[in-house]
């Protein structure tokens, strides 16, 4: 049979399946270029305004979250686009399509359902190919709506094509670099995180390039992040760098298709080793068990966390020297070297946050996961009581979350303090990252809220932790009113070290996310068991 019989009949049934999922990531991506477009070019009407906005695009901050920053000697509308929303829309896209590739393989492999389609006349490519296609053809339409904004704006047609393109193509090679990833472990979850790893390691890379020579180095060249920037929209267009997207593309779903021929279906590369024949002292009760399912991610996402915090923090030198050597920088900021030091490790602490964010609402999940797979009935069946059960599963996923919090936050103060040669760091940054914990916690408590009352509505939990990085990371620069920022959980308090820790918002926000793990705790123990 051809490995790709019956791509067609899935690519429909993909998009059959997910056309409200798709349309709400189209939508909300294009929808954030054509929103950004105007409301720049009001909020920065005259050259001095731009060019003060250039000044802060050239610190590390601005070169973290905006690239290498072409076009800053004349700072118009269509470099201010590309160096202020390109990193936004990046990490959106890469979300997007590890979350839409390992859906549609690897998750459908450990459901068994792949299993029934290959017993149809399905070829073994047909599933990574469907995923991929449709991955690619909602990426690119997400770059011509781009392109269409930009360009029915008066942004140079041109530019504006070659940027809609790039961003569209970059989102290709992220899907690719799922499909990679989904050979590796028999499951789905962490076939997702390692393509977030990867995606994290890109990212620093390209990071680690820019912020160490003007316009990058060698080591950004590596990363999907860089190219589309590299092709130098709106200063001087240069097609080249654009190529490399497909190039890598290919490379990558080649590599995919020969590893998925070496595997059985259902398996991964790297085989499950068995468990031992009895449980150990340490695996008794509730709490130990769901430890122990989540142990794997909890040491991977905490892991991968330091060690990007740690490479983040090394950068604050970085810092120092630019401000060294442009003290004017310093009064553009306002505030001192180190006071413009701690501004750039908070604004990566939030970073954190969202990671951990992420992470929490995950674990608690896995009680919908359990549910749905018909284990959670199998364990309720003996004298496991529901509070215990679900009770456990929310411990685990609040100090799993605060585990990620700590070690991310102690990881920027270590790379701080070693490179910086002041040990103080790694204690302030630790300090940070405690106070911003209940904003990482909120994310695991709506989860628990809506899984023990309406667990219809837990994608809502996706909808705020979407909008929440998208408040914090451009909600200022479009002008979002005071009201709608608050609505992200990454505002409602103050953020350390920059600003001051306050007591009574820090045990509010606490308190409501121990009454919503509670209120959830409570419904579960009312409703019906539901299995699918």
């Amino acid at each position: 049979m051809n490995a790709f019989a019956g791509t067609g009949n899935l690519i429909r049934f993909v998009l059959r399946r997910d056309r409200l999922r798709l349309s709400v990531w189209v939508i909300a991506l294009a929808a954030t270029v054509a929103a950004s477009v105007p409301a720049l070019d009001d909020m920065f009407t005259t050259d001095a305004e731009r060019q003060g906005r250039a000044a802060l695009m050239d610190t590390p901050t601005g070169i973290v979250f905006g690239g290498p920053g072409y076009g800053l000697d004349d700072y118009q509308l269509g470099p201010m686009l590309v160096n202020e929303l390109t990193m936004t829309l990046l990490i959106a896209l890469a979300v997007f399509n590890v979350l839409h590739v390992v859906r549609h393989t690897r998750a459908e492999e450990e459901s068994g359902r792949a299993e029934l389609l290959r017993a149809a006349p399905v070829g073994s490519g047909a599933q990574p190919a469907s995923a991929l296609i449709t991955a690619a053809a909602a990426d690119l339409l997400i770059g011509a709506l781009i392109f269409a904004s930009m360009a029915g704006y008066g942004l140079a047609a041109a530019d504006s094509f070659a940027y809609g393109l790039g961003i569209g193509l970059a989102g290709v090679v992220f899907a690719a670099v799922a499909a990679v990833c989904t050979q590796i472990s028999e499951h789905g979850r962490t076939a997702a995180g390692t393509a977030f790893l990867v995606v994290g390691v890109l990212f620093m890379a390209r990071v680690v390039g820019d912020v160490s020579e003007p316009g990058g180095n060698a080591l950004s060249w590596l990363s999907p992040f860089a190219w589309v920037q590299q092709a130098r929209p709106f200063d001087g267009l240069e097609w080249w760098p654009l190529a490399l997207y497909p190039a890598a593309a290919a490379v990558l779903f080649a590599v995919a298709h020969t590893l998925a021929g070496r595997r059985d279906l259902g398996a991964g590369l790297v085989a499950t080793r068995p468990g031992p024949s009895g449980a150990g002292p340490l695996l008794r009760g509730m709490f130990a068990l769901h430890l122990h399912q989540q142990r794997g991610a909890v040491l991977t996402w905490s892991a991968a966390v330091f060690v990007l915090a740690l490479s983040f923090g090394t950068l604050a030198p970085e810092v120092e020297s630019m401000i060294d050597s442009n003290p004017d920088l310093a009064v553009i900021l306002g505030g001192d070297t180190d006071d413009l030091v701690g501004g750039f490790l908070g604004t990566i602490g939030l970073y954190v946050l969202m990671g951990a964010g992420a992470f929490g609402a995950l674990s608690v999940l896995r009680t919908r996961a359990e549910e749905s797979a018909g284990r959670a009935e199998m364990v309720l069946a003996t004298a496991v009581g529901r509070t215990r059960w679900m009770g456990t599963a929310l411990l685990v996923a609040a100090a799993a979350t605060a585990l990620v919090t700590v070690v991310g936050g102690l990881g920027l103060g270590l790379g701080a303090a070693v490179t910086l040669e002041d040990g103080g760091w790694a204690g302030r940054m630790v300090e940070a990252s405690l106070a911003g914990l209940p904003a990482a916690l909120a994310f695991g408590a709506l989860v628990a809220l809506l899984f023990g009352t309406v667990p219809r509505w837990i994608p809502l939990v996706w909808v705020w932790l979407g909008y929440s990085v998208f408040a914090t990371m451009l909600g200022a620069l479009l002008g979002l009113p005071d009201a709608a920022m608050r609505a992200s959980a990454f505002e409602i308090l103050p953020a350390l070290p920059m600003d001051g820790f306050e007591t009574a918002p820090f045990l509010l926000f606490l308190g409501a996310v121990l009454v919503a793990g509670a209120a959830g705790l409570a419904g579960f123990g009312r409703r019906d068991l539901v299995t699918a």
